[in-house]
């Protein structure tokens, strides 16, 4: 999900990747569905993903072990979009991200659960997408 909202706001090139063969089907059909084209999705494991190329933004629904351990490996990405965080584990995904040298810019919380968007320390902030322009004014019927 969080990959096709990515391509709906404009990214590029977008690659959603899952350890689970449900979760690539569902992202697949949810991306015809919604007519998002330029999207791919990989079954595989984030710890072993490499970027062939600088990233300028990556999104992840992935519980806090994972998002620390796998940080230092995300290469220069500029932007973070983190999801699926216990709120009980946002203090130290804080300290892991700026280790990094990215500042947790908001944290959304909802119920036991938190979001944060992380921007690279000394990155431009980028204007403010209206939710209109979301994917050309429309919300996407997600399964």
């Amino acid at each position: 999900i969080l990959a096709l909202a990515a391509k709906c706001f404009g990214a590029d090139r977008v690659t959603g990747i899952d350890n689970d063969p449900a979760a690539i089907s569902v992202a697949e059909s949810n991306a015809r569905l919604n007519k998002i084209r330029g999207a791919t999705f990989q079954l595989g494991d984030v710890r072993k993903w490499k970027s062939a190329q600088k990233t300028d933004v990556i999104t992840a629904n992935l519980y806090s072990d994972l998002l620390i351990e796998i940080l230092p490996k995300l290469g220069d990405s500029d932007w973070l979009i983190l999801s699926g965080i216990l709120r009980s584990q946002q203090d130290e995904l804080a300290r892991a991200l700026r280790r990094k040298h990215l500042d947790a810019i908001s944290m959304k919380p909802g119920g036991k659960w938190i979001a944060i968007l992380a921007r690279r320390s000394g990155t431009l902030q980028s204007p403010d997408d209206e939710p209109a322009n979301f994917c050309g004014g429309r919300r996407p019927p997600l399964q």
